[in-house]
């Protein structure tokens, strides 16, 4: 697809950019895995020169569309703890129509009451062939399993140094192992910080923000040695008015998780992956097109889909984005509830916490 005007190219140079044009769309087609179809991926890779002079010309070539997969627990399977029937947007609702807005494809794995030993035997195995950027979000449930056996030994010291000490280690060597099974599927990939629950209680939430900060430390870690994106659920999730309970975050709080979520996605381009920019024809039609623009030797030209920051910690607590640019346009008329499958029973045996 060609935007601008020729302005003055040779007739030569101009046939040139076409033919690399055309190659450069019909390399980037794709098949999509569930159906025959095929068709050009939303996207682009432009090649643009680097002022704003007369004549321009640039080359836009369709690339693969980006597939977000959601990994983890209720932080991202929260619509069992919203209201429908009010409006109420679950973080699965609200980012599949991010992703429709831009072309996206979405696989929702993540699931209430999921902890590290689920993600690995019951999520990871499901992740589509397609898949482009994996996200997160997982441990919460583990840490609250340590808090649950120190509650049960009335807080004894013994348990608490078991709690905090082996306790919080184990989980971050357990993340550290999902973290490297996910890096072998050579996707970019979020890992999610783990937020602090909404406790009134001064004690737990000291103890809570204490063993946090060890745990998330390790996170960032991790994802420092993987070369993966960290997403600062702890930092931008810390009002109440983020939740619908004492866990689980509501549609205010959704629409920050979804807008880091959209902000990695944009930030790291489909063609970085090693499985593309490996592909022949891609190469080719790249190689192709730096020839063309060898005449026309007045401009600068660069490729932007190929080079993007490296790994980030997204903190956004602004929400953008959204049509009328507040949090509350992310809610939608009132509908009918629709019953969800029960949650994994760990979830379930944690009501006490939700609504104590």
């Amino acid at each position: 697809r060609w935007l601008g005007s020729s302005g003055g190219l040779s007739s030569a140079a101009d046939a040139s950019l076409a033919r690399a044009a055309a190659r450069m769309e019909a390399a980037m087609l794709v098949l999509r895995p569930d159906s025959d179809e095929v068709r050009p991926a939303v996207g682009a890779c432009h090649l643009a020169p680097a002022f704003d002079g007369g004549g321009l010309w640039q080359v836009e070539a369709r690339i693969p569309t980006a597939h977000v997969v959601l990994l983890g627990d209720s932080t991202l399977d929260n619509g069992r703890y919203l209201r429908a029937s009010r409006g109420e947007l679950s973080i699965g609702k609200q980012l599949r129509r991010r992703c429709s807005r831009h072309g996206w494809d979405l696989t929702m794995l993540a699931q209430d009451g999921a902890m590290l030993k689920d993600v690995s035997s019951s999520q990871v195995p499901l992740i589509p062939p397609g898949a482009t950027h994996l996200v997160l979000s997982v441990g919460g449930n583990d840490l609250l399993d340590l808090l649950n056996h120190m509650v049960q030994a009335g807080f004894s010291t013994s348990s608490m140094r078991e709690a905090i000490g082996e306790g919080l280690r184990a989980v971050a060597r357990e993340y550290a192992q999902v973290v490297a099974s996910l890096k072998e599927l050579k996707c970019h990939i979020a890992c999610c910080t783990v937020y602090r629950p909404n406790f009134t209680n001064l004690f737990f939430m000291s103890l809570a923000s204490l063993c946090l900060r060890l745990h998330n430390s390790r996170l960032a870690q991790i994802c420092a040695e993987a070369n993966c994106s960290v997403l600062d659920l702890a930092t931008i999730l810390e009002r109440p008015r983020d939740f619908a309970n004492t866990l689980e975050l509501n549609t205010s709080g959704g629409a920050k998780v979804v807008e880091n979520i959209a902000a990695f996605v944009l930030d790291r381009p489909v063609l970085e992956l090693e499985r593309f920019r490996e592909d022949p024809r891609i190469l080719q039609a790249e190689e192709e097109a730096n020839l063309a623009a060898a005449p026309l030797s007045l401009f600068a030209w660069r490729c932007c889909a190929m080079t993007s920051a490296s790994r980030r910690t997204y903190a956004l607590r602004e929400v953008g984005d959204t049509g009328g640019g507040h949090v509350q346009s992310w809610s939608e008329p009132a509908a009918a509830e629709v019953p969800l499958g029960r949650p994994l029973k760990f979830s379930e045996a944690q009501e006490s916490w939700r609504h104590g």
